[in-house]
C-alpha cells in the first residue's frame, strides 16, 4: 500500500459501451478514502431545455451561443454540472457548417461531429497548448475544459477577441467572481470586458420525488427567509403565478428507493457584460461591485432561482441550503 494521495483511471466494457472510471485515493490513519467517478462517454444525457434554466435566462443564453465570437463562462465548485451545461451548449450550437473543437480532461461525453481532444499535462499537452493547436485548425467554436492558469486564460481571451466563440469553466463561487478571478490570472480589465460575453454560475440540487413529497405550510424563520429572498426580485414577472404559502419536504417511498429525491436539476445565475459591467470591470472591482452593477439586468441570483424552484415543489429548502448560502 502506497501511503500517498493518488489519482487514476480505468475502463469497464459493459455490453457495447465502454465506461470510464476516474479514481481518487486519499490516505488516512484508519485506511484510505476512495472516490470513484463514473463516466459514460456515449451518454450525454441532458438537453439545454431540461437543465432547469429559467425561461428568461434561457432566451438570453440562446442568443449568446449564436454569437460568432466572445467568451461564455460557467462557474461553480467541482460537481456543480458546469461541463454538462457546456456540452448542452455545444449540442445546441453544432451544425455541419460549424467547426467545433474541445480541449478536455477527461473527455466526459462523445458528441458526433465535434473534434474532441484530451489534455494530458504529464505528456506536455496542457489546456494552453491544446488551445494553441486548436486555433491552428480554423475552428468557429472552442470549448476549453477549465481555465486554471495565466497561460490558458491569456490564450482563451485572445481567441475570443479574434473571431472565435470560446466556452470554458472557472472555479468561483458565483457569476460575479469570474471577473476578479480573470484579473488575478493577469487579464487586462479592458481586454476582459471586450472578450467576455456572459458569466454563468450554477449548482446542482436533488429534485423531490413527485410520488411521495409532503406539502408543508411555510411559517416562522423559513417563511421570513423566503420572503427576504423574494423581496430582492425587482422584476415582478418572475413572481407571476408563484404561490408563497407552502413548500414541500422529502419523505421516501419505493419509487425513489426511500431517498425522497429522484434526479437532479440546476440552479443558475448569470451576469451579462453590458456597459455597467464594463465600467465596473475597468475599475478593478470586487465581487460586491460587480453584483451591484449587475442588479439593473433584473436576472435571478442563485438563491432567488433556487427559492422559486422550492416554491414550485421541485426541491426543498434543506437541499437548496446545502449548496447555496441563503443568509
Amino acid at each position: 500500500v502506497v501511503e500517498k494521495a493518488q489519482d487514476g483511471r480505468f475502463s469497464i466494457k459493459l455490453d457495447a459501451a465502454e465506461i470510464e472510471v476516474r479514481t481518487s485515493l486519499l490516505p488516512g490513519p484508519y485506511g484510505e478514502s476512495v472516490v470513484l467517478r463514473v463516466l459514460n462517454p456515449d451518454a450525454i444525457s441532458v438537453e439545454l431545455e431540461h437543465l432547469g434554466i429559467h425561461p428568461k435566462l434561457m432566451t438570453i443564453l440562446q442568443k449568446e451561443i449564436k454569437k460568432p465570437n466572445g467568451m461564455i463562462l460557467t462557474t461553480g465548485p467541482t460537481g456543480s454540472g458546469k461541463t454538462t451545461t457546456l456540452y448542452a451548449f455545444l449540442k445546441k450550437i453544432y451544425t455541419p457548417e460549424i467547426k467545433v473543437i474541445t480541449i478536455e480532461n477527461p473527455i466526459e461525453y462523445h458528441i458526433e461531429g465535434i473534434v474532441q481532444t484530451q489534455a494530458e499535462a504529464e505528456k506536455g499537452y496542457t489546456f494552453a497548448e491544446g488551445l494553441r493547436s486548436a486555433l491552428r485548425q480554423d475552428p468557429d467554436v472552442i470549448m476549453v475544459g477549465e481555465i486554471r492558469d495565466e497561460e490558458t486564460a491569456g490564450v482563451a481571451v485572445n481567441a475570443a477577441l479574434t473571431g472565435h466563440l470560446v466556452l470554458s469553466t472557472l472555479h468561483t463561487n458565483n457569476a460575479a467572481g469570474s471577473f476578479p478571478r480573470l484579473l488575478d490570472l493577469g487579464i487586462n480589465p479592458k481586454v476582459m470586458s471586450s472578450a467576455v460575453n456572459i458569466s454563468i454560475a450554477q449548482r446542482l440540487v436533488r429534485t423531490l420525488c413527485q410520488a411521495c413529497k409532503k406539502e408543508t405550510v411555510l411559517e416562522g424563520r423559513e417563511k421570513e427567509l423566503v420572503e427576504k429572498i423574494l423581496a430582492g426580485i425587482t422584476d415582478q414577472s418572475y413572481l407571476e403565478g408563484v404561490q408563497k404559502e407552502k413548500h414541500w419536504t422529502s419523505v421516501g417511498c419505493p419509487e425513489c428507493n426511500g431517498l425522497g429525491y429522484k434526479g437532479r436539476i440546476g440552479v443558475y445565475e448569470a451576469i451579462l457584460v453590458d456597459n455597467e459591467i464594463e465600467k465596473a470591470v475597468i475599475a478593478n472591482p470586487s465581487e460586491r461591485d460587480i453584483r451591484e452593477a449587475a442588479k439593473k439586468q433584473d436576472l435571478l441570483t442563485l438563491e432567488q432561482d433556487g427559492i422559486l424552484k422550492v416554491l414550485n415543489g421541485v426541491t426543498t429548502l434543506e437541499e437548496l441550503g446545502r449548496v447555496v448560502n441563503m443568509e
